[in-house]
């Protein structure tokens, strides 16, 4: 074995490495999972064209409960997305939170699990096109945009931790 290996920057390599288990996987795990929650808050603003007419009601007593609102509002029967005074403008009401070690994307939109909902999305919802969670989510693995995302910010960190070696 050759004597004139040098070994000095080997303690801070285990440094660096050790703050990969520590402290910066912690930002990691943040910056990551915030950004994932970007890029699905952009595909989720993303809306179908058109409305599916006729529209498909749930049943009689939705369709029924419909008029009756609309009727009661002094609105006109038909809805018009995104300048109907009864809409909540769900395009504009995703929100992210963001704590320590992840994030949470919601929408303030009381009606937004009937039209992105995979458990409550309605039939009109869907005949329209609005993609439900399910299938953003699984767009985003299948589509590489989670897995660039998690690279990138695999980068950043290794690239702090080993900054100075």
């Amino acid at each position: 074995m050759p004597d004139d290996i040098d070994i000095s920057g080997l303690d801070k390599l285990q440094r660096a490495i050790n703050e990969l288990h520590g402290p910066a996987l912690l930002r990691f795990k943040g910056r990551a999972t915030y950004f994932v929650a970007v890029a699905l808050k952009d595909m989720f603003k993303r809306r179908p064209a058109g409305s599916h007419s006729p529209v498909k009601w749930a049943s009689r007593k939705q369709q029924a409960f419909y008029h009756w609102m609309r009727r009661k509002a002094g609105l006109p029967l038909k809805y018009t997305r995104g300048s109907d005074p009864m809409s909540q403008r769900s395009g504009a009401s995703w929100a992210i939170s963001r704590q320590a070690e992840s994030a949470t994307l919601g929408n303030r939109a009381t009606y937004s699990p009937y039209v992105v909902s995979s458990q409550y999305q309605t039939e009109q919802h869907k005949a329209t096109g609005w993609q439900t969670d399910q299938q953003i989510a699984d767009r985003a693995l299948s589509d590489g945009t989670v897995k660039r995302i998690v690279d990138a910010n695999i980068a950043t960190i290794v690239r702090e931790a080993f900054r100075g070696l």
